[in-house]
């Protein structure tokens, strides 16, 4: 069977994020990875540097190169761990009364992560489609709470490249992958 290099693509399947731990000229590791469950979309926009080539005091074409990718995703469900790793803080536990709290302080800061969602493709055809931005941060973070309706809760930030260039054969920013057979985000 020949891989499909297009297809209709029906929606996102399943979202994990994985906090980046070590990013180095020789290290780059990632922690387990986190449900960002019912995700109803993600935006991709890539950021270029742009520079105007002269010759002759007039512009003989353009330089252009992939600086960022700036991301945006929202969703009506979403856990303490997934909000840890978006806007940084702590999580806390009490066995009684039984309660979990997700504190923000003023020394709060995001934490870098890589995102990784699965998409199908359409009924005729097999496998999956997977996006991959390799270091993300959150730089905004909105919860939309709702009367009588689920809470939106949407973000955005930028994914540069990795420190690292080894691991990944370059310092890479996103990754596009066709999968002949439908494939778990691992």
């Amino acid at each position: 069977m020949t891989l499909t290099k297009e297809a209709g693509l029906l929606g996102l399947d399943d979202v994990k994020i994985f906090e980046v731990t070590a990013d180095t000229s020789s290290t780059l590791t990632y922690g387990s990875a986190v449900d960002v469950p019912s995700l109803q979309s993600i935006d991709l926009s890539p950021n270029y540097i742009q520079k105007p080539l002269m010759q002759d005091e007039e512009v003989d074409g353009f330089y252009t190169k992939l600086q960022s990718i700036s991301w945006s995703f929202s969703n009506v469900k979403v856990s303490f761990d997934v909000l840890n790793i978006l806007e940084g803080g702590s999580i806390s536990y009490n066995a009684s009364p039984e309660k979990q709290i997700l504190s923000l302080y003023d020394t709060s800061t995001p934490k870098y992560f890589k995102l990784e969602g699965k998409i199908n493709y359409s009924p005729d055809t097999i496998g999956d489609f997977h996006l991959v931005l390799y270091k993300c941060k959150a730089l905004s973070v909105h919860v939309d709470y709702k009367a009588q309706n689920y809470a939106i809760v949407s973000a955005s930030g930028i994914a540069i490249p990795t420190i690292n260039s080894s691991v990944l054969g370059g310092r890479k920013i996103r990754d596009y992958v066709i999968n002949a057979t439908a494939t778990a985000i691992s």
